[in-house]
Parts: structure tokens; sequence; C-alpha cells
């Protein structure tokens, strides 16, 4: 073997000491480019029972033996489970890192590529730009999840239920799902008023960022009625999400269809 080429072992066994632990921790074997054995990217699981996350990370090993590592992706924000699909090799020497998710929590399958390009023991990491407009919605989307996550031990996880994405014409739309407030004391109390989940209704054209044109809040008790109302409260979700030409149908539990024109 080369002096120069990473094992299995050595690769997880760095990320090991200094990747983030929870508790339950697994480091994957790593993915190498095509014809390399000097540097790879490897993914890094860590959860605890409530709260987990992925962090991918490029390690390579420069002339002298020594080990270097970058991270280069993780689900911190919105928990997905991240997949490696490819480490290649550009014309330049610099290497392209695909991975990507089923949108286990966000409700977004979505994939990314990033540049690294490796010069005096450091790691230089690039976003590469979205393939296509559905490639560039779900990132966008993502991006909306994290930054309506909100941070409670007894809160669900933000997540886009539904979305509708016309490549042809470079229009999206989705709904987004947040718990924003909450009366009840623990996991399996009621509450007075119980959860108060907010639905919104985005939209998405061209080189634009999303934009939210639609929002309904509502407190509802997990199961039973309230002594306070009489009722469980109201359900505020939006639903059976539909693109025709222009204009954007969404349904409502009453059941009542809104529509929007684009």
């Amino acid at each position: 073997m080369n002096e120069n080429e990473l094992t299995s072992r050595e690769v997880k066994a760095l990320i090991d000491r200094v990747g983030p632990s929870l508790g339950y921790n697994f480091t994957d074997d790593p993915v190498f480019p095509e014809g390399r054995r000097d540097v790879c990217a490897v993914r890094r699981l860590v959860e605890n029972g409530n709260y987990g996350f992925d962090v991918i990370y490029l390690v390579w090993k420069e002339p002298d033996g020594s080990l270097k590592y970058k991270e280069i992706a993780d689900s911190r924000a919105t928990k997905d489970y991240i997949h490696i699909d490819s480490v290649v090799v550009q014309e330049d020497g610099s290497l392209t890192v695909k991975f990507g998710s089923g949108g286990s929590y966000s409700g977004v399958p979505w994939s990314e590529s990033m540049k690294v390009a490796i010069s005096s023991g450091q790691a230089q990491v690039s976003k590469e730009p979205p393939a296509t407009f559905t490639e560039k919605v779900k990132q966008a989307m993502v991006k909306v999840v994290e930054n309506h996550q909100h941070h409670h031990p007894l809160y669900q996880s933000t997540v886009v239920t539904e979305s509708v994405i016309d490549e042809d014409r470079k229009i999206a739309v989705f709904i987004l799902k947040e718990q924003i407030d909450t009366d009840r004391l623990s996991e399996y109390s009621e509450g007075l008023l119980g959860d108060q989940f907010r639905y919104s209704l985005w939209v998405m054209r061209g080189e634009e960022a999303p934009q939210q044109i639609y929002e309904d809040h509502a407190y509802i008790r997990p199961h039973t009625k309230s002594e306070l109302t009489g009722t469980r409260g109201r359900d505020c979700s939006l639903r059976g999400l539909k693109l025709e030409g222009n204009t954007i149908r969404v349904e409502r539990q009453e059941p009542e269809e809104l529509t929007f024109h684009l």
C-alpha cells in the first residue's frame, strides 16, 4: 500500500475522535473518488434518542503522511439523514462531493454538490450551483425549513408538507407547517388550549427567493376537548395543493378552498 493512501480504519478513527458525539454515534465507511485513495468523503451520524443530525467530512492525507479533514455539510437544523452519492475528481484537480437526503425530517428530498479545492493543507469549499430549477427549489425549501425551526422539547419539527414544482415554467409552491406555541407541561399532558400550529403557503418563481403569500394559525389539543372552550380547538392545516395555470388552489379543514393568482 502506498504510504499516502488512506485506509477506512484510519479515516473512521479520525472522525470518531474529532466529530460530534451525542451518545449514539456512527461513522460510515468512506467514499473514495475513482482512481484516488488519498482523499475521501465520509458521513458521521450522531443521535441521543430525541435529537440527531449528520455531518459530511472531507478527509485527505498530505504528502508527509499527516491526516487533514474539513466539515463540508451538516443537518443540524433539519435533522435530515444525509447520504453521500459520489466524490469526483475534476480536470483542475478539485473534487466535487455530491450528497443528498430523502427529507426524513424536513419533508423535502434534496441534493447538493460541493466543490473542494485542496492546497497547502487547507480545503476551500464552495457550493456548486443547482443543475435544475427543481434542485434549486428543493434547496430553497430546506433553507426555509432551517430558518423556521423553533427549538423546544415539546414542539414538532418544522416540515414542508406538500409541494408542486413546474420545471418548465420555473414556478413552485409549497406548504410549510410549524409549531409555534404550546401550553402543555409535558409530552403526555393536554394543556388548556394545547399546541399552536402555523401553516403557510409559499411561492417561488425563477431566480427569486421563496415568498410567503398566506398563513393561518390556531391552537388544538392532542386528543380531548378543553374545559375552557368546549372543543379540541381548530385544525388550521392546509392540504390538497394544486398549481393550475396561474392559479394556486389549496384546501382547508372546514372544508374551504383557497385560491391565489400569480
